[in-house]
């Protein structure tokens, strides 16, 4: 009977009185040719979960996006809010409280201020990707950014429904604990010029799917001011009761200037087609 000697030191065995390769052997290079396949074989398999669990993330990503919207006026069929504004810090500290009543339906937003007086009566009106002012001054609506200041730290496209699902392309790009919450933090990238913001990354709790935290950034990353969330407000929904943010904080990355948006009297309303015609206005 053929005769078979063991050596069960960590890593090494005979066979037919042959050493076989030890982990120092892989380690230092000494691989055969079929244990270095059988690695490749394995490493490519290891690429291969990972691209997949990163794409399901993307598409949970994108899926999370869209319900954390609904919390900040997006994607809802028929929404009123009024907005107060205050300012401190830096030269906007100077700037009047401002309060602006606000309307949306799932891909538009009218949005009209009704203090300080020297503003009574601005409307800013955003459709899909496209947004007007009119105020009492001008004769009919012109097109304006979303990206033009409105007060302090805040953009006019800061006070509109948002609607980022539409307006970015979202990635995951890991967990986080935020304020004691598990969140998921997305990158989202503009998918046109025509967005407040170039680039957002943003805190989702995975609990409540509304966002915590958000950085706007430039295209080339570098951060331009951060805004937290608070959440309330409750309203109802098609399939239940959803959370409405109640503040919003933003701060500027490079001086102490910071606005506060409180959110009040939201109410789900039905809202007519034609009251977010340009025409209209």
């Amino acid at each position: 009977v053929a005769r078979m000697n063991l050596d069960w030191r960590w890593g090494a065995g005979r066979r037919g009185g042959r050493r076989t390769s030890g982990w120092w052997e892989a380690a230092s290079g000494k691989v055969p040719a079929a244990s270095a396949r059988r690695v490749a074989l394995l490493a490519s398999v290891l690429l291969l979960v990972t691209a997949f669990r990163m794409h399901a993330a993307d598409l949970d990503a994108g899926d999370l996006l869209r319900r954390s919207d609904q919390a900040r006026g997006g994607g809802l069929p028929g929404l009123v809010w009024t907005v107060y504004l205050e300012n401190t810090g830096g030269d906007a500290a100077q700037q009047p409280a401002m309060t602006v009543a606000a309307e949306a339906i799932e891909s538009a937003s009218i949005a009209i201020v009704q203090a300080p007086a020297n503003r009574r009566g601005w409307t800013m009106l955003q459709v899909e990707r496209n947004m007007w002012l009119t105020k009492p001054s001008l004769k009919k609506p012109v097109p304006i950014s979303p990206r033009q200041r409105l007060t302090g730290e805040v953009a006019v496209g800061d006070i509109a429904a948002t609607n980022y699902a539409k307006e970015y392309a979202a990635s995951y790009l890991g967990d986080e604990v935020l304020d004691g919450e598990s969140c998921r933090v997305l990158d989202l990238k503009a998918k046109t010029n025509r967005t407040t913001y170039d680039r957002i990354r943003y805190w989702v709790s995975v609990a409540r799917t509304v966002a915590l935290r958000a950085d706007f950034m430039s295209l080339s990353g570098k951060r331009i001011k951060s805004a937290t969330f608070i959440y309330d407000n409750t309203i109802a929904g098609p399939k239940g009761p959803i959370l409405f943010v109640s503040r919003m904080e933003i701060a500027d990355a490079l001086t102490d200037g910071r606005s506060r948006l409180d959110y009040r009297d939201v109410a789900v309303k039905s809202i007519p087609a034609g009251r977010f015609d340009p025409d209209n206005l």
